[in-house]
C-alpha cells in the first residue's frame, strides 16, 4: 500500500468516526412528524457505519498500515463537520443525510480509483460495495424528501 492510499483510507476512517457520532446526534435529537420512521432508520445507519469503521480499519491493518484510532486524531484530519447539539427537524435530518451520503459516494469512488491504480482489487471491490450502498441510500433519501 502506498502512503497516498493509506492517507486516503485514514481520512475516510476519520470521517466515518465523525459520521458515527453525527448520526447518533441526529438519532437522539430528532423531532417532528417523521420521528418513528427516521429514528429507526438512523439507528440502522449508525450500525452500518460501525461495521464500515471496523472493515476499513482492518483493511488498513491488513495492508500493513496504521489506522486512525482516536478521536483527537480523527477530528484533526476529518473533512466532514460535526453537528451542534439540540433538536433537529425532519428536514434538517434529511438534508444532513443527503449531503453526507453524496460525500460518501464521491469519496468511495476516489478510493476505488486510487486502489485500482495501485492494483489493489480487494480494496477497490470493498469500496465499490460501499458506493453501491450509498447510491441506493441517496436515492431513497431524496425520494423520501420529495
Amino acid at each position: 500500500m502506498t502512503k497516498e492510499l493509506e492517507t486516503k483510507l485514514n481520512l475516510y476512517l476519520a470521517n466515518q468516526m465523525i459520521d458515527y457520532v453525527k448520526k447518533h446526534n441526529l438519532h437522539w435529537n430528532l423531532k417532528g412528524n417523521a420521528f418513528f420512521t427516521l429514528h429507526a432508520k438512523l439507528e440502522e445507519l449508525y450500525d452500518e457505519t460501525s461495521d464500515i469503521l471496523d472493515e476499513v480499519a482492518e483493511r488498513i491493518l491488513a495492508l500493513g498500515g496504521n489506522p486512525v484510532s482516536n478521536m483527537k486524531k480523527a477530528l484533526s484530519i476529518a473533512t466532514i463537520k460535526e453537528l451542534e447539539d439540540g433538536p433537529k427537524s425532519t428536514e434538517q435530518t434529511i438534508r444532513a443525510l443527503v449531503s453526507d451520503t453524496d460525500y460518501w459516494i464521491k469519496d468511495s469512488k476516489e478510493i476505488v480509483d486510487l486502489a485500482e491504480k495501485e492494483g489493489d482489487a480487494v480494496t477497490a471491490d470493498m469500496f465499490n460495495g460501499y458506493t453501491k450502498e450509498y447510491q441506493k441510500l441517496a436515492w431513497m433519501l431524496k425520494a423520501y424528501n420529495s
